[in-house]
């Protein structure tokens, strides 16, 4: 459910991206109540299509793993990492690592611990700016190492090294959460 929430947070964000590229700066005179957007800010209908399919997707995989078929919501899932996304768009970006995370949650869930890693990892890889979406991949990056520490013998090496490495992912999360928020600080004054 948090997916299709974070799917439905983004489609919100980009209704109201288009909605303020198509309004003046405040000062400026006001012209007809319907302006055309910048085309440079106006989003694709190639980029609102895709966010479309990832939504259905995402809605698919809920109603599968509602009948406890995971391997099948996990399918749905990955096919959002196919979608023909435009190159360059943020939006695509945060909707491909969302994607990355849950399906990441999937498979540790189903105790495929590296599965679940290289799909964080490959996330990481791809990000191209700080956001709250590269941020929740950190945090999915500790669960896994949180889980790798739960399942190893209790004091082993392998336990120790895990649990340290969790808690570098997540304060990594935790850095990238507070830059993200002192970025936005001087605008909620």
């Amino acid at each position: 459910m948090n997916a299709i929430l974070r799917i439905g947070a983004v489609l919100v964000l980009m209704a109201t991206i288009a909605a303020c590229a198509s309004r003046r700066e405040e000062g400026e005179h006001r012209g007809a109540v319907t302006e055309l957007s910048d085309p440079a800010n106006a989003l694709s209908q190639e980029l609102m299509l895709t966010l479309g399919q990832a939504k259905n997707f995402h809605h698919k995989a809920n109603v599968l793993m509602s009948d406890g078929k995971l391997d099948d919501a996990a399918t749905q899932v990955q096919q959002i990492l196919d979608l023909p996304f435009p190159k360059h768009s943020p939006e695509a970006e945060d909707v491909l690592l969302d994607a990355r995370a849950r399906l990441a949650q999937m498979r540790l869930s189903q105790g495929k611990f590296e599965a679940a890693m290289t799909l964080v990892d490959d996330g990481l890889r791809e990000k191209t700016r700080a956001s709250f979406f590269v941020a929740n991949l950190h945090t999915v990056r500790g669960e896994v190492f949180e889980a790798m520490a739960a399942s190893a013998e209790e004091g082993s090496e392998a336990s120790r090294s895990a649990k340290i490495d969790a808690i570098k992912s997540f304060d990594a999360s935790i850095q990238i959460n507070n830059q993200l928020l002192q970025e936005l600080a001087p605008a909620n004054k």
